[in-house]
């Protein structure tokens, strides 16, 4: 799935918005990213970015495996 960050904390956490969960803040922490992209410091609102949502109870979507694009 693929969408945007719309919001990045200093505390290790974001969200991501996607047009394919219209509607949807999708949270993710930064134990999240793979290796093989950016480190968190470097992310920045509106970069594109690839993830695996997954549900938790009571919680809603997660973002895992979150990776940027160019």
């Amino acid at each position: 799935m693929t969408g945007k960050i719309t919001k990045i904390d200093s505390k290790g956490y974001g969200f991501i918005s996607s047009k394919e969960l219209p509607f949807t803040r999708i949270f993710f922490h930064w134990t999240y990213l793979l290796q093989d992209t950016l480190k968190f410091p470097e992310l920045k609102t509106g970069m594109k970015v690839e993830f695996e949502p997954k549900e938790v109870d009571g919680k809603g979507t997660r973002a895992i495996k979150v990776k940027v694009i160019q």
